[in-house]
This record gives structure tokens, C-alpha cells and sequence, in this order.
């Protein structure tokens, strides 16, 4: 299955959802502050001819073993296609996505190393000759999310929806629209995190402004929300989409986290 980063949609199921654990002064694995906004360094990747997932993944593993020698240790996470926007005329060009989470000068420094290091130089050269991956960097900050799943979970599906603002909203009164549907927090959630992702480097040809995402144990947990869409809580995001963004809707990946500081 293949992505595109342009196909991508974050999902803004939030009042549709039961809401989850609001952030409250927690870290992630690999001490990100899940009330600070962190970097997500964004691999879209097509394998070369002849390499398959097994060789690719071998590579990771050198990698791994890499960055914790040089002390740049991430969160990385792949993701693969579930439910896209792709068809016969807009197929996807990518056999996966992935992306490295760390804070920002972590995110610097890992790759002044990569770049430096005469290890790292070698695995460049590696990496080069078994996929093509186009690199972009995005800020993320979290919304709501049940730290202790988001850092257990590690096998999971995740909604995407790119939105631009409306003529004459701006960005604070998005955020105070996000906030006032996060204050709505109730019980028995089915999904696990609601973040939103910004493009700052290499993102020109971003679908939209920005994206939502949510996440999900799986993929009952995802049809689950559906249900509740389908059952009125539609009612929640026409307001949203008829007074603050315009949003391209839903699709759906697969989402694997490969590696973790500590692992």
C-alpha cells in the first residue's frame, strides 16, 4: 500500500468521540512534554527497485543502533495506507510514511550528527540506495491524549484531516474553538490522542494550513467513532466546518511505532 502526504487527511472526529485523558503535565517516551509543542521529522518513502521491507527494516536496526550511540535517540513511528483518498487517477507514489518524533534541538542535534559522523555518513549513503524518501519537519502539539496508552500502544490506526482557516478566522480563535471542544472531556474514550501538525520545513505542497490527527487502538475503536459520527455527532463538525476550516475529510493509515528511546 502507498501514501501521499498531499492524500493525507488528520481526522476531526473530536465531539464526535467519546473525549480522553486531557494533557496534564506529562512526558512521552523520550522525555517529549506532551504540553509543548515537539518536532515530527516526516519520511515519505518509496523502497528501490529490488528491496523489499525485510532489507529496508535491517537498515533501521543499524540505525537504531546508531542514534543511541550518538545519544539522539527518537520515537519512530511508520505508518502505511488503510483508508485513503486515493484512486485509479491519483494513486500514491509512497510504500510508507514515517516519522521521527523528539523536541526540536534534539531533532538539530541527531542530525548534525547524521550529517558529521563518519558512521552516520555511511548509513546516509545506505539509506540513499535502498529508498527514495522525500524529508519535511513539522511541529506538533498535543490537544488531548491518554499519555500512558500513547506510550504502551504500539501497534495502532490514526485518522488524518488537512483544514485551511476560513477568510477572517484567525489562529487564536481556532484555538479557543479547539479548546472549548476539549473542555467537553468525558468517560469510556475510543480513541487515545487528538494532535495537530503544522508543516515548517519542506511543507509547500502541504494540502492545507494544518492537520488534525487522532488515534486509535484499533480499528473497532476507529468504526466505533463512525458509529457516533453517523448517530448525530455529525451535527459537531458541520458547525465546525461551516464556521472555522475547510477540511479535505478523513482517511486512515496503519500505524506501527518501530522504535523508542529505551528500547
Amino acid at each position: 500500500m502507498k501514501l501521499k502526504l498531499s492524500t493525507f487527511s488528520f481526522a476531526f472526529l473530536i465531539w464526535l468521540l467519546s473525549p480522553f485523558t486531557h494533557a496534564d503535565h506529562h512526558e512521552f517516551v523520550g522525555g517529549i512534554d506532551v504540553d509543548a509543542p515537539f518536532n515530527l521529522q516526516v519520511q515519505m518513502c518509496a523502497l528501490a527497485e529490488g528491496v523489499d521491507q525485510k532489507q529496508y527494516d535491517a537498515f533501521l536496526n543499524d540505525y537504531f543502533s546508531w542514534s543511541k550511540k550518538h545519544d539522539v535517540e527518537v520515537t519512530f513511528i511508520r505508518q502505511q495506507s488503510l483508508f485513503t483518498h486515493a484512486n485509479a487517477k491519483n494513486p500514491n507514489p509512497y510504500d510508507f510514511i514515517e516519522f521521527l518524533a523528539t523536541d526540536h534541538r534534539s531533532a538539530g542535534q541527531g542530525w548534525d550528527k547524521w550529517l558529521t559522523t563518519k558512521d552516520g555518513q555511511k548509513l546516509g549513503e545506505t539509506w540513499g540506495k535502498l529508498a527514495q524518501c522525500d524529508v519535511k519537519m513539522a511541529h506538533a502539539k498535543m490537544i488531548w491524549t491518554n499519555v500512558e496508552a500513547m506510550n504502551t500502544d504500539r501497534e495502532r490506526v490514526v485518522t488524518w484531516n488537512w483544514c485551511t482557516r476560513k477568510d477572517g478566522v484567525s489562529w487564536d480563535q481556532l484555538n479557543a474553538k479547539h479548546d472549548t471542544v476539549a473542555a467537553t472531556a468525558g468517560d469510556n474514550p475510543s480513541n487515545i490522542g487528538w494532535l495537530a501538525f503544522f508543516p515548517h520545513l519542506g511543507g509547500a505542497n502541504a494540502p492545507g494550513e494544518f492537520a488534525h490527527i487522532v488515534v486509535y487502538p484499533d480499528v473497532a475503536a476507529l468504526m466505533e467513532s463512525s458509529a457516533r459520527h453517523a448517530q448525530g455527532g455529525w451535527r459537531l463538525l458541520d458547525d465546525y466546518y461551516t464556521s472555522y476550516a475547510n477540511c479535505h475529510g478523513e482517511s486512515a493509515s496503519l500505524e506501527t511505532i518501530m522504535y523508542q528511546p529505551g528500547d
